[in-house]
């Protein structure tokens, strides 16, 4: 064979190869697809991912298996995702608790980096939590609750089922100067269950998913943690309205693991703004307890970053020590 033949076969070739790149990329996805969710279900999360998840396999043209991987508060289906092949069919709800938070607040997840190990795609939307007691309870204030832990410090306990909830009671302890006692659960609806039978006292859970218990008379709800009222509930005073200078505000989102094609990666990012930009959707998710966002990959990789050093600050001038 010439050199001329071979120059024109070899070169053949590369063009035969992209081609197949390129029509496995364009074939994408081909297959079911399935999205982590690090928390137990039921949870506003969950819930939420739910919503998102049946839209998003009708856009894609192919099913969303949901994949509860539960346990260590999230590090455990956050790890679980980070191993997961880079060809854009595993992905991840991830949050500014598991995949910044957490880091900090867990050994299990120390050695974790989340900006390499993951590249965002879309937010969901952000929560606002509630600091809630049981009906029954005597506590109809927030200086009610405050004036009793410090009545009786250390006699008081409050539940947490994701590392949300257990930052937000201790950024109530700090910020109270009280010693309530934490209590590890599961995931939220188990904390919420056993707040309504008050075998603990306190809970600091997203609004949206306590609703149900709040409507049953079976919550009170004493102040929510974000900055302005919840349209959920408009009677609820802010924390700064009950008197405490307290705001504890998270997000939620999705996640791929690092690797995946920048051509899937923005195919995600697309479809789902595209969806949480439907007003149908957003009603769904707003019941869910979330404030829906329409936030691409790019802004969205921003907002991790700026909130990733923000969680570092917060848990250290907290005094929170790693678990």
């Amino acid at each position: 064979m010439d050199r001329k033949h071979f120059l024109r076969g070899a070169a053949g070739a590369v063009l035969a190869l992209a081609a197949g790149f390129a029509q496995g990329a364009d074939a994408w996805p081909s297959r079911p697809i399935r999205m982590i969710v690090p928390l137990a279900p039921g949870g506003g999360t969950d819930v939420a991912a739910r919503v998102v998840a049946q839209y998003l396999g009708e856009a894609l043209g192919q099913p969303i298996i949901i994949d509860n991987r539960v346990g260590a508060n999230g590090v455990v289906g956050i790890n679980e995702a980070a191993r997961a092949a880079p060809d854009g069919y595993t992905f991840v709800i991830g949050s500014s608790t598991t995949l910044a938070a957490n880091k900090f607040l867990y050994k299990s997840a120390a050695s974790m980096d989340p900006f390499k190990e993951f590249a965002p795609l879309a937010i969901l939307g952000t929560i606002d939590f509630a600091l809630m007691v049981p009906a029954s309870s005597n506590y109809h204030t927030v200086k009610d609750l405050v004036a009793a832990a410090k009545a009786a410090p250390g006699k008081l306990s409050y539940g947490y089922g994701t590392s949300a909830a257990l930052l937000c009671g201790e950024m109530f302890n700090g910020v109270a100067g009280v010693d309530i006692m934490k209590v590890a659960y599961k995931g939220s609806p188990q904390s919420l269950t056993d707040l309504a039978a008050d075998r603990v006292q306190l809970v600091c859970d997203p609004l949206g998913t306590s609703m149900g218990l709040i409507k049953a008379g079976k919550l009170r709800p004493l102040a929510i943690t974000s900055k302005n009222r919840n349209k959920l509930d408009l009677n609820v005073p802010t924390m700064a309205e009950a008197g405490l200078p307290m705001e504890h505000e998270t997000w939620a989102g999705f996640f791929v693991p690092a690797g995946v094609p920048k051509e899937i990666v923005q195919r995600y990012s697309t479809e789902i703004v595209k969806i949480m930009s439907r007003p149908d959707v957003q009603q769904k998710i707003f019941e869910t307890g979330f404030v829906p966002k329409q936030v691409g990959a790019e802004e969205f990789g921003a907002i991790h970053r700026r909130d990733y050093v923000r969680m570092e600050e917060l848990i250290k001038s907290a005094g929170i020590a790693l678990e």
